[in-house]
Formats: C-alpha cells, structure tokens, sequence
C-alpha cells in the first residue's frame, strides 16, 4: 500500500482513496488507511492516468501549449544581456535567434537603445533633446505682420537693466551686430538654436545677446558684424552661453523671431 503525492507515479493496477489518496488492494472496496469507500470512477482499471510534471529547467515550456522547447546556455538572458553590453553585434544575433517571446525582445531592444542614447550624449543632453522638441523658444501662431506689431519698441538700456521685466514679453529692440557664434555645448545637445548675435547699443556701452530662432519663421538672415538691426522677439531673461573659443558670455538675452536691416 502507498500514499500518493505529486511526486510519485500512478499505479493504475490499484484502487485510489478518494479522501487520502493512498493506494491499496483492486479487491477491497473501502480505503484500508481512512475506510473511505472507493468510487468506481476511482478503482483499477476505471481511473484517468495522472500525467506527471516535468522539471521547466533548463526547458522553456509555451503556455497553453505542450510543446517543450530547450534554451541553450548561450541563449539565456543573463548572457544573451551581457553580450549586448560587451559586444552588442554578437548579442542583437544571440537575442534574435534566440526562443525567447518577442514581446521580451521588443522590451530588451528599447532598454538597449536607451542606455545608448544616454551612453553616447549624456542624460542631460538626452532631456535636452527630448524637450526641445516640443518647448519652442518663441510664439509662432502669430503672421509676421501681427507678430511685428505686438512688439514694444524699447530702449537697449532699459532692456539691458531689467532683463526679467521683459520675460516672454513681445519686444523690438535696435542693435548693432557685434559677432556672431554658435554655442558648442547647444550644437553638442542637438539645440535646433543655437546660433546667437551678440550685439550693442548705439553707444556701444550695453551688450544684448541675441537667439536667432528666425528658422521657426522663415525669415533667417546671416547678420554680419557692424549690421545695425531691429530684432523682433521675446525676452529671455539673463543667459550665459560659450562662444566657439569657449569664452563665456553673460547678457541679457532676446529670442529673435524677426529681423530687419535698417
């Protein structure tokens, strides 16, 4: 007589206790173990063979499904994720060929695109051009015609004073070019604007920097140092940026949407 569990094979030649699940003699009708009485659905002869688990490792089996597949050692994540690190051709292959679900592919593909990303430009720069996709350094749903004639004309010197008093504020201003350079650090991050003038009053006494963002407009001009010209745009507040020498440059700053020789 045995007692049955999970682990130990059916014996179809011998009678099944329907309430302790012990295994005892065709002949008797009663459990000899609890005295539970053996239905017939239950006796030798009449009882459904109990199929036996199989161990999952190191077998992939498909849910809803009885076909068991074997995953190499090469094809296991943890090695399939370390070549991708150290030598990611080999492990793009691995993970292809691989009987993984594809669903998990998917996922390890976007993990391993954004840690290259993030690898090959920074965390920062990554946000950086991200959100400036979507963050416009000027307003655009106006026509140039209305755009223009929103703008206050100001003064290069109340401007340079009180820079935050024109945040995001339509303004024109007077300037004449002084230079005009790219931020490298802008440029690196993917900043679409990175091209500044940086330009005086009349009296050359007041420095402004000025954003070109004309690209969101169709107006672009290339300003040359000794242009006097009328900005259109909106203040920024005060801005320090790097000039192509790394020279750092610290003004007030317009974003220019148009520009005019005058």
């Amino acid at each position: 007589m045995h007692t049955y569990n999970n682990d130990t094979p059916d014996r179809p030649d011998l009678n099944l206790c329907p309430e302790c699940e012990s295994f005892f003699d065709p002949a008797a009708e009663n459990c000899p173990i609890c005295g539970a009485f053996c239905p017939e659905e239950m006796r030798a002869g009449h009882r459904a063979v109990k199929k036996q688990k199989k161990n999952a490792s190191p077998w992939k089996q498909n849910r809803g499904s009885s076909r068991v597949v074997f995953v190499e050692w090469y094809h296991s994540w943890w090695f399939i994720i370390l070549a991708l690190i150290f030598m990611p051709v080999a492990g793009i292959i691995l993970l292809l060929t691989s009987p993984h679900k594809t669903s998990h592919k998917v996922a390890i593909v976007a993990v391993g695109v954004v840690y290259t990303m993030i690898s090959s430009v920074g965390i920062g720069n990554l946000i950086g051009r991200v959100t400036g996709m979507f963050d416009k350094p000027i307003d655009t749903s106006l026509s140039e015609p209305a755009y223009i004639e929103a703008c206050i004309e100001t003064d290069a010197e109340a401007f340079y004073r009180m820079p935050d008093a024109y945040l995001d504020r339509f303004t024109a201003l007077s300037l004449t070019v002084e230079k005009k350079f790219s931020d490298p650090d802008a440029l690196y991050s993917g900043d679409k604007y990175a091209v500044y003038y940086l330009c005086t009053d009349e009296t050359g006494a007041f420095r402004i920097l000025v954003r070109d963002c004309t690209a969101l407009t169709g107006d672009t001009q290339n300003f040359i140092p000794g242009d006097v010209i009328t900005v259109y745009g909106e203040g920024a507040g005060n801005v320090s940026v790097y000039d192509e020498e790394y020279n750092l440059l610290s003004a007030p700053c317009i974003h220019m949407a148009f520009g005019e020789l005058e």
